[in-house]
This record gives structure tokens, sequence and C-alpha cells, in this order.
């Protein structure tokens, strides 16, 4: 057992690899652009569901969807 390494310098190693920093700018750079899209993307779902059951309950006259 003595020849395992431990996971603390498993995790440094790690850290020193070319992959590893490609990973972490690749992270930085899009995650603001991913949680941009999913904020506007949410909106526009919640928008196009809002317009949809005024739709309905106009087409309804203005009795309730449920």
């Amino acid at each position: 057992m003595s020849s395992l390494i431990p996971r603390r310098q498993q995790r440094e190693n790690a850290k020193q690899t070319l992959g590893y920093r490609i990973w972490s700018i690749g992270f930085a750079v899009f995650y603001p652009i991913i949680s941009v899209f999913t904020f506007v993307f949410t909106a526009l779902v919640q928008l196009l569901s809002g317009l949809s059951q005024g739709l309905v309950w106009l087409l309804k006259g203005g009795k309730s969807i449920q």
C-alpha cells in the first residue's frame, strides 16, 4: 500500500496537466454564456406559455382553463 500515491498528490498532479488548464479556461469562458442562454430560454418559454394560456382563455370565452 505504500506505493500508492495519496489522493491529494493525485489532484495536484492532475492540476498540472494541459487538459486541466484547457478545461478550467473553457469553463470560465463558457459558463457566463451558458447561464445567460439558460435565463433567456427560460424567459422565452415562460412568455410563450403565458401567451398560450391567454389565447386558450380567450377562445373559451373567458372561462377558467382548469
